[in-house]
């Protein structure tokens, strides 16, 4: 069949860690002996690093920030994928990581309230926010969020 594009929904989240490695690093000698593009769906961030280029990091069925891989997991830009990457397990015993918690009542994925979904969990979060939908917004050079407040919380403005 030869495809140039195939969708991924979690594919290796029920497999041993070791079956997960073998199996990505499968997907990337298929990728790069085709040519194939993977849109890799997970929420193992862990894999996300490995066998990304770029991401897209979504909150409740809405896009919160886009860049390459490189950029999100050395600057992210909106507060949900901070907490988010946060919570990734560090394997050190001297580095303690700083971790967000997320505090606060998650919306209904099914009938969202107006405005920003991630609101209500947002220590950053205004009257705005509450009230209208952040649009995505290059915020940087190839690094996109949408946030009413992204360059304030980051020191952009």
């Amino acid at each position: 069949m030869n495809p140039k594009f195939i969708v991924c929904d979690e594919p290796v989240s029920a497999l041993d860690v070791s079956i997960q490695a073998q199996v990505l690093n499968l997907l990337q000698d298929l990728q790069e002996e085709l040519g194939i593009s993977y849109l890799f769906i997970t929420h193992d961030m862990s894999v996300v690093r490995h066998i990304s280029d770029d991401i897209l990091v979504m909150y409740l069925g809405c896009m919160v920030e886009l860049c390459s891989y490189q950029e999100l997991f050395h600057h992210q830009l909106h507060p949900y994928t901070k907490g988010l990457l946060s919570a990734i397990p560090i394997p050190s015993l001297d580095e303690k990581p700083e971790r967000i918690i997320m505090e606060g009542e998650l919306s209904s994925p099914i009938n969202p309230k107006p405005g920003c979904r991630f609101a209500a969990r947002c220590p950053y979060a205004k009257e705005k926010c509450s009230k209208d939908d952040p649009v995505m917004e290059e915020v940087m050079p190839g690094h996109f969020a949408a946030c009413h407040y992204v360059r304030e919380i980051n020191s952009l403005a």
